[in-house]
Formats: structure tokens, C-alpha cells, sequence
């Protein structure tokens, strides 16, 4: 340890040590910045940032070195090629580039560690590029002990520099700083104390060392210059990315607003809508029923029933037929908004049950039967012994949702209803062997309000809100729902529910197919 500290004090011009050390010390800590921010970054911009850290990394090596190279005053006339010293620069920015793009864009876990190394052998490649530039008029000896701590100091010290500049501790940067500056100053000085250098008689064209304290300055200038390039469009970038940020964040916050503000007047406006319409409901069945409530009145007074009245009937009972048909679509139309509106508010509750779910499709099919066979479409039911625990009435609004839309929009032939158990929960799917749905489609199909363009889908109505409902129920649950199609072959709706949907206590035996047609 003396020995390495007297050949820095005794063998080194110390004003270029100490103004060495500060250019490290700058550029390492403005390279463990812009590592640091290339990580952040989306992929194609993060390849940018890491070479420009690479760089600011190479030539704060490159400069460390050369400044204390021209601060090192051994007993003998001295001088550099000038090709090799120079290559040594591109051997530092080259190096420091494959190991920090190793270290940041592989994904394996000692990827930092790795990347750190390769720094570290490209500090020392560089280093010791650098000393065979350094031409000596003497005879040359390496303590290979010396040499081989250097190499290895810098390889481990590099290595544990990224991997703190790879943590998302706040102190991740000083630390990677820290361990980086005393990589490349460990490297340089101990790599200095195992170069001996025996004088021989003076010859040739050497340079008078008094002249390379200019040299040292201006080379340490342009190092400074381009270190503080990279600082300034990190300071550049960081500012415009923290006003975006800003907003973005106004932005996001004012369509929240609108969007609740939408919500909430859509849930006041799908109250205000009911009132009235129930008041429709109620006249409209007692329209229906006129004709026979007069009827039984004549009968109990015995007077004859005139045809006139009983014709006036007939039609007071066809129209409010159709008024109750129409104001029971819209009384539909207004439930899914109100419904839709209150998840949105965040005020939609699960009531969660026990409840077999073989129960539950035995339901759905029992509701659809006779649309179904209207339509000539078979209904198939398969089911594992499951007992849910979930919301029995979300549950069946969602297969309500899904075999409603199979059976008026997918004009298959057959429908199968399907439940089975999991290793992560169940599943219930809703397949048909329809027209499909084309896959360009397959993203919106769960956004509010959006329903696709088609001939059919507008003759059936609706207001494109029941596949919605049906995402934020699943989610509710702790699950999701997604579409698997084809166009030509058919559509496979899938909800998935977790393990927290079963009750694992209750038991039932399996019935598993049951045909409706």
C-alpha cells in the first residue's frame, strides 16, 4: 500500500493527480446518471442513452488515464505514439459500450455483473494500450503482481458499479459513482506502481515533461467539454420528459374528471328515465288487460257484451302489447347503463354465495330454450362438479350477456355452454361454430358503447355496454374474460375465475351433458 502511495506522491506531478481524480470522479458520476436514466427509457430510446452514457464512460477513462500518464515523471526522457494512444481511446468507448448495452439490455439476473466485468477488462485493456503508447528511453520491468490486483480490482469493482446503478435505490447513483471512480483510479495507479523503468543514456527526439502539464490541461478541458455535453442533454431531456409528466398527468386527471362527470350524469339521467317509464309499464298493462277486465265486469252484472266495445278491446289490448314490448327494450337499455355507470363509480357490491354451477347453466339454458329453438339452435350443456363461491346473480347476467349475443349474432348451428375446473380456479366458455368474428375486431369488442359494424348487429339493437359489463364483472371477481375466433369457424368466449371462486368444502357429483333443442 506504501509503495502504491509513493509512487503517487513522489512519482506524479500532484496537481495532475488531483486534477485526474476530479475528472474522474465528474464523469463517472455523470455516467452513473445517464445509465441510470437509459434504464427508464422505452427500449429504442434506453439504446440512445446507453451509448451516450458509453461514451461519457470511455472518454472520462480515457482522459483519467492520459491526464495522470502526463502528470507520471519517471527518471527518463519520455514521449507517445500518438496511432496507439489513440487507439487506447477507441478500446476505452468501445469496451464501455458492449459492457453497459450487456449490462442494461440482457435479460438474465447477473446481466449487471457480467456487463460490469467487460468495463473492467476495457478499463484495463485500455490502461495497458495506453502504457505500450508510452514510449520510455530505459529498460522496463512489470511486477506482474502489481499488474494482475490491478486488472482484477477493476473487474470486480466495475462489476459491483452497474450492478448498484441497475438498483432503484435513490443512492443506486453515488454508490455506481462511487465504485466506478475508484475502479478506474485502483486500475491507473496500481498499474503505474508495477511499471519500473531503468534509465539509459539520453537520445532521440523526446519532449520536455514540463510541456505535457499544457498538454495535460487541454486534454482535461476537452474531456470536461464533453462530459458536460452529456450532462446538459440529460438536464435537457429530463426537464421536457418532468413538463410532459406534468401534462400528461392534467390530462389524465381532467379525463377522470369528465369521464366520472359522464357517469354520474348518465346513472341521474337512467333514474329520472325509469320513473316515467315505470308509470308507462303500469298504464300500458292496464291497457292490455281493458278488454277483459270489462268483460268480466258485464259478466257479473249480467248485461250483454256489445261487439263494438269488445272490438275497441281487442285493439286496447294489441297496443298496449307493443307499449309494454317497446318500454320493456328501453327499461333494458336503461338498466345496463345504470349498471355499467354505478362499476364505473365504483359503487357496483358482489353478493358472493355458495351455489353449483352445473345450477347456474341449467338456468341460462332454460331461459334461452325457446329462443333457441326458434332459431334451430342446439344447445349444449357440459359441466365439472363445481361449487362457486361468487356473486350467483353477476355470474348469470354475464352468461346471460354471452349466450344472448351467440345466439342473435353468431347464426351457428350449435352452442355449448362449458364448465371446468382448473389448477388456478374454473372457466366457463360460450362457444359457437358461427360466422366468427374478424381478429382486427377482437380488441374492441370489450369497450363501452362500441359494437361492430354490421347489418345485424344494428337490427338487434342494444347499446353495445353487455361485453363491457361483462369485463368489469369478471375483473370484479378477481378473474377476466377473453375471445378466442374465427372467422368462418366460430367464437369462444372464456371467463376465468380464480381459486377464491370455488367453495372447496362443498361437494357434488358431475352431470356432465345435457342437450336442449
Amino acid at each position: 500500500m506504501m509503495t502504491i502511495i509513493s509512487c503517487i506522491t513522489v512519482e506524479h506531478d500532484i496537481t495532475l493527480v488531483l486534477l485526474a481524480g476530479i475528472l474522474c470522479g465528474f464523469g463517472s458520476w455523470v455516467t452513473s446518471k445517464l445509465y441510470r436514466h437509459g434504464r427508464n427509457r422505452s427500449e429504442r430510446q434506453a439504446i440512445s442513452w446507453h451509448l451516450l452514457s458509453a461514451a461519457t464512460a470511455g472518454v472520462t477513462i480515457w482522459c483519467t488515464h492520459f491526464v495522470a500518464m502526463l502528470g507520471f515523471r519517471p527518471p527518463v526522457p519520455v514521449n507517445f505514439d500518438l496511432a496507439l494512444t489513440f487507439a487506447s481511446l477507441a478500446i476505452a468507448v468501445i469496451g464501455s459500450a458492449i459492457g453497459v448495452m450487456f449490462a442494461a439490455m440482457v435479460r438474465m439476473r447477473f446481466a449487471p455483473a457480467i456487463g460490469g466485468a467487460i468495463l473492467g477488462l476495457a478499463i484495463a485493456a485500455m490502461h495497458y494500450a495506453g502504457m505500450i503508447a508510452y514510449r520510455v528511453q530505459g529498460i522496463v520491468d512489470w511486477q506482474e503482481g502489481y499488474l494482475i490486483t490491478s486488472v482484477l480490482l477493476s473487474v470486480i469493482l466495475s462489476s459491483i458499479a452497474l450492478y448498484f446503478g441497475s438498483k432503484s435505490d435513490k443512492w443506486g447513483e453515488y454508490q455506481m459513482a462511487g465504485a466506478l471512480t475508484v475502479a478506474i483510479v485502483c486500475l491507473h495507479f496500481i498499474g503505474m506502481t508495477a511499471f519500473r523503468v531503468a534509465p539509459l543514456e539520453i537520445s532521440g527526439d523526446f519532449v520536455n515533461p514540463e510541456a505535457f502539464k499544457m498538454l495535460a490541461l487541454t486534454v482535461a478541458g476537452t474531456a470536461l467539454l464533453i462530459v458536460m455535453c452529456g450532462l446538459f442533454s440529460y438536464a435537457i431531456e429530463n426537464r421536457a420528459r418532468m413538463e410532459s409528466i406534468v401534462e400528461l398527468t392534467a390530462a389524465r386527471n381532467a379525463a377522470e374528471n369528465a369521464s366520472r362527470a359522464k357517469s354520474e350524469f348518465l346513472s341521474i339521467l337512467s333514474h329520472e328515465l325509469r320513473t316515467p317509464l315505470t308509470i308507462v309499464l303500469g298504464y300500458a298493462g292496464i291497457l292490455t288487460k281493458l278488454k277483459e277486465s270489462h268483460a268480466n265486469k258485464l259478466r257479473k252484472t249480467g248485461e250483454p257484451i256489445d261487439l263494438t266495445t269488445n272490438l275497441l278491446g281487442d285493439q286496447a289490448e294489441l297496443y298496449g302489447q307493443k307499449i309494454s314490448f317497446s318500454a320493456n327494450h328501453l327499461l333494458t337499455l336503461i338498466n345496463e347503463i345504470l349498471d355499467y355507470t354505478s362499476m364505473e363509480l365504483g359503487d357496483a357490491k358482489l353478493d358472493r354465495s355458495s351455489f353449483p354451477i352445473e345450477e347456474l347453466l341449467a338456468e341460462v339454458e332454460d331461459q334461452f330454450q325457446v329462443l333457441a329453438q326458434e332459431k334451430s339452435i342446439k344447445l349444449l350443456v357440459e359441466c365439472d362438479d363445481i361449487i362457486a363461491f361468487a356473486d350467483r346473480g353477476r355470474c348469470l347476467q354475464i352468461l346471460i350477456n354471452l349466450v344472448g349475443n351467440a345466439l342473435k349474432f353468431s347464426k351457428g348451428q350449435e352452442i355449448t355452454l362449458r364448465a371446468r375446473r382448473e389448477k388456478t380456479g374454473f372457466r366457463i366458455e360460450v362457444e359457437d361454430n358461427g360466422r366468427g368474428i374478424p381478429e382486427e375486431h377482437l380488441d374492441l369488442i370489450f369497450e363501452a358503447f362500441k359494437q361492430l359494424e354490421d347489418p345485424d348487429n344494428r337490427s338487434e339493437g342494444g347499446t353495445g355496454l353487455g361485453l363491457a359489463i361483462c369485463k368489469k364483472l369478471s375483473i370484479a371477481h378477481g378473474g377476466d374474460i377473453s375471445v378466442q375466433s374465427a372467422v368462418g369457424t366460430g367464437t369462444t368466449f372464456t371467463v376465468s375465475l380464480p381459486k377464491s371462486a370455488i367453495d372447496t368444502k362443498a361437494r357434488r357429483p358431475a352431470k356432465t351433458l345435457r342437450v336442449a333443442g
